[in-house]
């Protein structure tokens, strides 16, 4: 049986001769690298600055117990009780006996160093360096117990002065600078590094040998960062890597530093990384090969397939794509295809049935808030009836008929404002006989009358204002309707001077509008809401803000859209 072989199964061929190779070159070439770095530099090196540090602090050690065994020397303690009682001559020949004993206690050592004692009372001095004079200024700079590095008479060295347990004596043992040179020379001599001891704020001491630029660049890598007690990292200078070591002695707080250039570790690698170049050339002429077949079998088909699908979100749902014979890519098109023609045909039928849905929702909308006003109606009447007030009950009569003949005219859902603010008046007109403690003032401009709007938005408001305003305060009621267009919308504004709403409650009210009708919302502002919103759209419906009257102010808002809702 003949295995015809897709686009997809001679891509994933040629990826797999691309990926195999590289994969296997890029493991071994990567494992050489590991591997060297790994033993050369962590291993190697880190080894040798330990060794060499444990034998620094070796040192170091002997030299801070040569203070504490010369002090305890029984010749000192009989050198300073003498010195009230015991004769010149005598004095002199302990202070002798103090140096040999010195002198042999540095002699033990293989470093070069000096023992001084500082009799703080009477200023004296016995050292096995001669030169040395007491200075105040000198002790008093210095940092007891502590190794410090110090310059004096051209001279640099490390010092440790330590107190006594004898009253008034101090011990300091110094070593120079050359101890720590001659170090690193054995250090240095046999490899390819540079090693040195470095400090912050200090003048690095290094070996006689060393690359002091190179030397100085390390160091200004190292001043950047907060340094560990001992780490590795990989700086560059000169546009060449270095691997750093660096270890801090416990002692004196310097660093040892060393480093090695990557090229000379990288050496064994040279060959594998060669081969992997040779490599590498001959897979760019695969990928050139299989570049050209994705073009050929997947780019033109897929740009094609791109340019159907936003013909189809611009609304061409016409487009149809042209069949790719002998490739995959003729299943997709005869499926985009019959999905262009099916969301083609659907797409009327989703239309039309969303019209229908808005119309049905406006309708029920609309349904809510005539139950509403003819609760309020009726319950007025009954009032009025009780109290003898038969004008105003032929009166509410009257308007309430007047009402349901205009509000059961289903076969119009929209109206001119003119129509409204009639249907309105004739409310206010009703409640100023039932209370007859208000005054109300219409001021709508005259190119705003015939506007279409909605059926029965606009008598809420003002019936909100009256029932949550006016009948709630003791005071003359006013109330406001002004209208404007401005912005691209239409408003119609409702103030009256009522008790008001505090700010939170006006928030709350404010968020309510847009929230699904709960069993605590009132339906006649949210039935208003709802309906400017899904007519209209963009900023359409009621805000709420405090009124320039004291009150409470109502602005129902919608688009200025023209011709966008026809009367049907």
């Amino acid at each position: 049986m003949r295995i015809n072989m897709n686009t997809f199964g001679k891509v994933i061929t040629l990826i797999v001769s691309l990926l195999v190779p590289i994969i296997v070159l890029y493991g071994y070439s990567h494992q050489v690298s590991v591997d060297v770095v790994k033993q050369t530099v962590e291993d190697g090196n880190r080894n040798r600055l330990s060794f060499f540090m444990s034998q620094m602090e070796s040192m170091i050690e002997q030299l801070s117990r040569y203070s504490v065994v010369a002090s305890k020397d029984y010749s000192i303690t009989e050198y300073l009780n003498g010195r009230s009682h015991s004769s010149p001559i005598v004095q002199v020949q302990r202070q002798q006996r103090i140096s040999e004993m010195l002198n042999m206690q540095i002699a033990t050592s293989s470093w070069n160093n000096q023992l001084i004692l500082y009799m703080t009372d009477s200023r004296e001095i016995i050292s096995t360096d001669y030169s040395v004079a007491y200075s105040e200024s000198y002790l008093r700079g210095s940092e007891f117990r502590k190794w410090s590095h110090r310059a004096l008479d051209n001279q640099t060295f490390f010092s440790r002065i330590s107190e006594s347990d004898k009253p008034n004596l101090l011990v300091e043992v110094r070593f120079a600078d050359d101890n720590i040179e001659n170090m690193l020379n054995l250090l240095k001599q046999g490899g390819d590094t540079d090693p040195f001891l470095y400090q912050r704020g200090q003048e690095p001491l290094t070996s006689r040998s060393a690359n002091l630029p190179l030397v100085k660049g390390v160091i200004d890598q190292l001043e950047r960062t907060p340094l560990e007690k001992a780490a590795s990292r990989t700086i560059t200078l000169n546009g060449e890597q270095y691997v750093v070591n660096y270890i801090r002695s416990e002692s004196l707080g310097w660093y040892l530093v060393d480093y090695v250039p990557l090229e000379k570790i990288y050496s064994p690698i040279t060959v594998s990384r060669n081969l992997f170049y040779v490599i590498a050339g001959l897979l760019l002429l695969l990928s050139i090969l299989v570049t050209l077949l994705l073009y050929r079998h997947v780019q033109i088909p897929i740009r094609l397939l791109i340019r159907g699908v936003q013909r189809i979100k611009d609304g061409q749902y016409s487009a149809r794509l042209k069949k790719q014979p002998n490739n995959e890519f003729d299943f997709l098109f005869n499926s985009f295809n019959e999905m262009a023609e099916q969301i083609q045909d659907l797409i009327e039928k989703v239309y039309k049935e969303t019209l229908r849905s808005k119309e049905a929702t406006l309708k029920q909308l609309q349904a809510q808030i005539n139950p509403h006003f003819l609760y309020n109606c009726l319950f007025y009447i009954k009032s009025m009836a009780n109290l003898g007030e038969k004008e105003a009950v032929a009166a509410m009569a009257l308007n309430l008929g007047e009402y349901y003949r205009y509000a059961t005219r289903t076969e119009k859902q929209m109206t001119k404002l003119r129509e409204e603010l009639k249907l309105v008046e004739n409310y206010l007109i009703i409640q100023n006989l039932r209370m007859e403690r208000f005054h109300y003032e219409i001021d709508i401009p005259e190119a705003m009358l015939d506007l279409t709007i909605p059926r029965l938005v606009l008598q809420p408001l003002v019936e909100n204002a009256i029932v949550h305003g006016i009948e709630n305060s003791p005071a003359f009621g006013l109330i406001a309707i002004s209208g404007e267009s401005r912005d691209g919308l239409h408003r119609i504004i409702v103030d009256d001077n009522g008790s008001g709403i505090t700010e939170e409650g006006m928030c709350r009210l404010q968020k309510e509008m847009t929230m699904p009708m709960g069993e605590d919302t009132g339906c006649g502002l949210w039935n208003i809401h709802q309906r400017l919103s899904q007519m209209y759209e963009g900023r359409s419906g009621l805000s709420f803000s405090p009124s320039p009257m004291d009150g409470f102010r109502v602005v129902m808002a919608w688009e200025d859209r023209q011709n966008t809702h026809k009367e049907r």
